[in-house]
């Protein structure tokens, strides 16, 4: 059940963070209205249950929420403080109407509370959602996502211009992960880097925005049947310079299922030389490049993380 929120100066707070912003259609990345929300930070892709509509009259897209909605209508999560939400309220006009719902973060993320815009004025005659096509031919706009590369996709990621990615990258940490060589890369003597749980432990990487639909299309095939690898929504704090540090943000990432786990073997050799140099391409710190790089050629072993710790893996 949605909750309505009618003062635009009050904002809620969940923990150190204000509810984050879920947008849809023209607010949504390379869009018409995104201008709207440039001093806004990106969070991560998001699905609501609802309906969208073309608007009448205007080449655009509202949300409805009906008795929990009938379909998935995906968009984008941002963090904005009361003052952007209020001058975003503004150029919207009356009829949107604030309320609070829950969004489904990322492939396989949490379900949270966001900020949402819900239209309330007059709809043309047929839903766009699904369908994903206006009265004037053009495509429903998709959402963007959040990419974490944390080992030898650092490096690859500089060649793979063709995924369009929309921003400069940034540096994230994810806290309570550690890096493990258990991937088999097939001569029985080396692995592959997956991420597993561990206490205390923490995995750096680049942080790459980018078209969720290309990230479907493209990084999925290479990683999911190439290397059969699952992809995973991680929590990821945004580390370095620029707006958003400290942020948290909801990242796509590929991991290794137990099924394909071998232990007590190092990085093979070819993805070491991608994964140190990839690190320092990135720009993260000295201290944990010189970690990354001695741990590529220390064995994993299944005692030095803590499995119980997450059931997806």
């Amino acid at each position: 059940m949605s909750k309505s929120f009618h003062n635009p100066s009050d904002l809620p707070v969940a923990g150190r963070l204000p509810l984050p912003l879920y947008v849809c259609g023209s607010l949504c990345w390379g869009e018409s209205a995104h201008h709207l929300l440039t001093t806004a930070v990106f969070r991560g892709r998001g699905r609501v249950k609802g309906v969208g509509y073309k608007l009448s009259g205007v080449q655009g897209v509202g949300l409805a929420v009906r008795g929990g909605g009938d379909s998935w209508v995906p968009g984008e999560l941002y963090t904005c403080d009361a003052k952007l939400l209020h001058s975003l309220e503004a150029a919207l006009g009356g009829e949107f109407s604030r309320k609070i719902i829950a969004v489904h973060v990322g492939s396989d993320g949490p379900t949270i509370e966001a900020i949402v815009h819900v239209w309330t004025g007059a709809f043309a005659d047929v839903p766009t959602w699904p369908g994903a096509i206006l009265a004037d031919d053009r495509p429903f706009p998709g959402p963007t996502a959040w990419y974490f590369g944390y080992a030898s996709n650092m490096f690859h990621m500089a060649e793979r211009r063709k995924l369009n990615v929309v921003e400069p990258h940034r540096i994230g940490r994810a806290d309570g992960w550690q890096i493990a060589f258990a991937k088999d890369s097939g001569n029985g003597q080396h692995n592959y880097a997956t991420l597993l749980p561990k206490r205390g432990g923490r995995v750096k990487g680049a942080l790459y925005r980018m078209k969720q639909a290309e990230l479907e299309a493209q990084l999925d095939p290479q990683e999911k049947e190439g290397w059969h690898l699952v992809r995973r929504t991680f929590a990821v704090e945004i580390e370095g310079t620029g707006p958003g540090v400290g942020e948290i943000v909801w990242a796509e990432a590929y991991i290794c299922l137990p099924r394909w786990w071998f232990w007590n073997r190092i990085s093979h050799p070819t993805n070491t030389e991608k994964i140190v140099p990839g690190a320092r391409l990135v720009g993260l710190d000295d201290e944990y490049v010189a970690w990354l790089e001695a741990f590529c050629n220390t064995p994993s072993n299944p005692e030095d993380y803590d499995l119980d710790l997450d059931t997806r893996v």
